[in-house]
């Protein structure tokens, strides 16, 4: 498996700049994705798509092209190209906002993800989802985010989220069920503590706020 991270930039809604790369990281442009790794000026180990959303004419020779009907979308492409590489970290970019049967969409390919041993974040301008299976996720008390009174939602994808744990933030749960049916985790909220959310069977989405730049 790679330490590094799986950066992986769509056709949405994009949140300007701050993206630093180590060198074992993975970048990875899906469609229009490519117009915004040229805007950040940063370079795409692969580029891949039926490119109907893409506005530059200077795409690489090599770029992976898919037909137009087909059963993925150029996010699940990437995201199993990520994964193919043997990455288990994943952050994307231009995955939300715009059209929104594609954010539900990418939001389906962080349980993908989830469920196959590996971790998403969809990162806007001013907001981020990540998907647990089974699972934990933690927020250290120096993040930004983790300001009291910023907002923190919790939603299950599954069915049922059996045994949802929740430490840190204002309203704490201790093994509650939540069900996709009723929006009982929304609204919760950082308190400036160490946090976290933890789901013993299921899947959830967890949704924070992020500071503004």
């Amino acid at each position: 498996m790679s330490t590094g991270i799986c950066y992986i930039f769509g056709a949405g809604e994009r949140s300007g700049g701050g993206i630093s790369l180590a060198p074992d990281d993975l970048v990875i442009a899906a469609d229009g994705g490519f117009d915004y790794l040229e805007e950040l000026g940063l370079r795409a180990d692969y580029v891949l798509g039926d490119f109907d959303s893409v506005v530059s004419y200077d795409l690489p020779s090599d770029s992976i092209r898919y037909p137009k009907e087909k059963d993925d979308t150029d996010m699940m492409l990437a995201v199993k190209l990520g994964l193919e590489k043997n990455y288990t970290e994943f952050a994307i970019y231009g995955g939300l906002g715009g059209r929104l049967d594609h954010t539900i969409a990418n939001i389906q390919a962080l349980s993908y993800l989830a469920r196959h041993g590996a971790s998403g974040t969809l990162y806007s301008s001013d907001y981020a989802v990540r998907v647990v299976t089974d699972g934990t996720i933690s927020f250290g008390k120096d993040l930004p985010e983790n300001v009291p009174g910023n907002i923190c939602s919790v939603f299950s994808l599954s069915d049922t989220s059996a045994s949802v744990t929740i430490h840190g933030l204002k309203y704490e749960t201790e093994s509650v069920l939540l069900t996709n049916s009723f929006p009982l985790g929304i609204s919760n909220e950082f308190t400036g503590k160490k946090a976290f959310v933890h789901v013993e069977k299921g899947t959830i989405a967890v949704l924070w706020y992020l500071p503004s730049l």
